[in-house]
This record gives C-alpha cells, structure tokens and sequence, in this order.
C-alpha cells in the first residue's frame, strides 16, 4: 500500500464510527510504514492494534487503540480507561497510544495523564506519515514520541522540527558536493576542510567543519570511493555527480527489500532545485544579522520560527524547553559579555529541557540558534559579524531580557 493511499483511507475511516475495524486495519499499516511489526488483534478483552519495535535491547511495545467518530471529536466517555491499563499488562506493553480524529476537552487529558495514554489525532500521524517519508524516524525517536501522556501536538511539533533538521543533512550533502567542485575547478585542482568552510554557500547554510569532515569520511569509505586525499588534507572528488547517485541508488537496491512507494515529493527537493536556479547575486547580498530566521510567533504550547524568506521553513520549541535554554542564555549573558550557539549547548549537555526529558545534543541544536535568533529578532541582542561561530552580544539590559523572558515563558 502506497503512502498515499495509507493517508486518504485514514481520512476516509476515521469518521466512520459504525464501521471502527476499517480505521483499526489502516492504523496498523500506518505504523508498519514507520517501522514497526504491527499486529491487529481487536475483539473483546484486548487491544485493536499492537506494535512492536524490534531494535535489540532497546524493544519495546505499544498498544494502540483506534476510536471513530462521526463528529470528528473522541469523548471521555468513549475511553475504557480501565481495559487500557488491562490491555498494557495482559500485552506486557510499554506505552498506549489512543489514535482518532480528535479529542474533545473537559477532563479527557487529565484522565489521559492519570493512566498514562498518549492521545494522537489522524492529522498528527500523517504528519509524521509524510515527514517519514522524506527522511525517516528512527524507532527510537517515535518512543520518546510515545513517553508522553496526554495530547501529543506539542511533541509532534517537536519531532517534526527535529526530522526537518535531520532532512537538512541532504540539503547540506549536495552544497558540499558543488562547493567541492567549484574548489577543484580553480588552478590549485583539489580542495582542503578549510577553504570548503570559508565558502560562502557553506557559511550562508551555516554548515560546520564536523558536517564538512563526516561527509568527506562518508564519500572516502572504500565501496564509495568517491573522494581521494593526494596531500595532507588535500582531496579530489574522483567521480562525476551522477555516478556518485547511482553508487547510491546501487546501495539502497542492494539493502531495501522492496522499494517505500511515496509519490510525496520533498521540501527539501524543492529547495535544492530552488537553490540550483539561484543566481550569484543572490549569493552575494551582505549579510546584516546573524540570525537565518525572520519572524517568530507563540502558538499554543510552542513557539514556532520561520528560516529563509526565500523556500522558507519553520522550526517549533515548546514553551518548557524555550524556557531552559533561555535561562542559560541568561546566565552565559551574566559570566561573559559574548556568547554563541556552542556556548550555550555546552551548558544544555545531559540536561533537563524539561522535567524526564533529556537534551538530545546536536538533533535539538537549532533550538538554540532558534532562540538566539528570536532574541535578535526582538533586539535584546546584536551580531558581532563573526561567522565561525556566529557571536551575539546583548544590546539591551540583561533584566530587561530576563523580563521579557518571563513573560514569553508563561504566554500561551
């Protein structure tokens, strides 16, 4: 089954509350698309779908329950609390999810944290049906997906924010494959770490040496051999761009045992053609501010930023999370007079973003230059004009940021 056709038969049975085994079947191809071994159980006395994720000692299981309704809105009354908690024991499972259209208010979340159900509407998980597709989650990622107990739009927001940085990988691939034969094009003939991180496209999408060095070992392994060092961190790139994709494609025949149908076509497809038709006057407009994204808003329990007028994109923070980094802006703010992204993430490493949820390091890095933006945005602070890395200094008073954070922190 295609992703298509997944996403427009959960649309079509989710509402059909005379008919729930259909949207019960659909849910369990859904979560076979992400990954996991899905088997429907459904009748009396236990689950309708359970999940497993086969990745060693890491395993684990979830049972989801798949609800209908005609009005698109899943009552408190409609949830057997008690059989849930059942179903967890009888299954010897870790999580439970309750999957429907919608859910409606009252006192459904609160009965939702007090049995400890994640609650995922349709919308949500095609969300994370489609950002699969374009660069999939890891089993793990979808586990701290289902930690969470209540509604699950912060945490969806969240995830997908984090998948889109990881997409950003591609985006990231193919600069350095055009810098690197820019670079090799000039009268040296070969290219160095240093002169592809001085590049102007390399620092515009604020690529660091550590991407420039992992691509560079990827593309040198032996059955890629697309790179070759001639000097001390002197390379040529020994292939042409379309035997590069098809040693690519070769690998991925050779590990797929049938190819994801997706006819979803990639944002980051569509930014990279973009970019290809860019002209170099664009390239070269100077840089005012440090910060790549260009407006801010709060909507409802996350903050969301949008990078890059041109092919944007938008990046969310929950509000808790937003809050930890920001008191650790503060306090860098109160030791030294310049500050930047490193900085900060060194003081965020193996804490607490909120409270059982550890900071995942260099897959929740934008949230810091996220926030490093906003602040430059509202002009709390100011670019120093360095590059690697880029600094801020504040250009108001520090209590006036602490102020301002407050009242962002508890704005909903």
């Amino acid at each position: 089954m295609t992703l298509e056709e997944i996403i427009q038969n959960l649309k079509d049975t989710q509402n059909k509350s005379d008919a729930p085994t259909e949207y019960e079947l659909i849910l369990a191809e859904a979560f076979k698309f992400l990954g996991y071994q899905a088997k429907t159980i459904s009748g009396k006395g236990d689950t309708d779908v359970l999940l497993t994720a086969n990745i060693g000692k890491e395993s684990y299981k979830v049972d989801v329950d798949g609800k209908t309704s005609k009005n698109d809105k899943i009552s408190d009354a409609q949830i057997n609390w008690l059989s849930l908690k059942d179903h967890k024991e009888k299954n010897n499972s870790n999580f439970v999810v309750v999957a429907g259209p919608g859910f409606a208010g009252g006192n459904l979340e609160k009965r939702a944290q007090e049995y400890d159900v994640s609650l995922l509407t349709t919308d949500e998980l095609i969300k994370i049906l489609e950002a699969h597709s374009k660069y999939p989650f890891t089993l793990l990622e979808l586990k701290d997906l289902f930690a969470e107990a209540g509604y699950l739009t912060e945490q969806v927001d969240d995830l997908l924010s984090q998948n889109h940085v990881r997409r950003s990988f591609l985006e990231k691939f193919k600069t350095i494959i055009e810098e690197i034969e820019k670079l090799q094009n000039t009268r040296l003939g070969y290219f160095t770490f240093e002169s592809l991180a001085g590049r102007e496209k390399i620092q515009e999408l604020e690529i660091e040496l550590e991407d420039i060095e992992n691509i560079i070992q990827l593309l040198k392994i032996p059955f890629i051999n697309a790179i070759s060092e001639i000097d001390n961190n002197k390379f040529v790139f020994t292939l042409e761009k379309k035997d590069l994709s098809n040693t690519f494609f070769q690998i991925s025949q050779l590990i797929s045992i049938k190819p994801v149908t997706a006819t979803v076509k990639t944002d980051i497809t569509e930014q990279t053609e973009a970019q290809a038709d860019a002209t170099t006057t664009d390239e070269q407009v100077e840089r005012t501010v440090g910060t790549k994204y260009y407006k801010w808003q709060i909507r409802g329990t996350s903050l969301f930023a949008t990078a890059r007028e041109e092919n944007p994109y938008e990046h969310s923070c929950p509000i808790d999370h937003f809050k930890t980094i920001i008191s650790k802006i503060i306090k860098a703010f109160q030791e030294q007079n310049v500050i930047n992204n490193d900085t900060i993430f060194q003081m965020l490493e193996n804490q607490e973003l909120s409270p059982n949820r550890v900071f995942k390091g260099k897959a929740e890095e934008y949230k810091i230059r996220m926030i490093l933006g906003v602040l430059e945005l509202e002009g709390y602070t100011k670019w120093t004009g360095s590059l690697r890395p880029i600094e801020y200094t504040l250009d108001k008073p520090l209590d006036e940021l602490i102020k301002w954070s407050e009242e962002t922190g508890i704005k909903k």
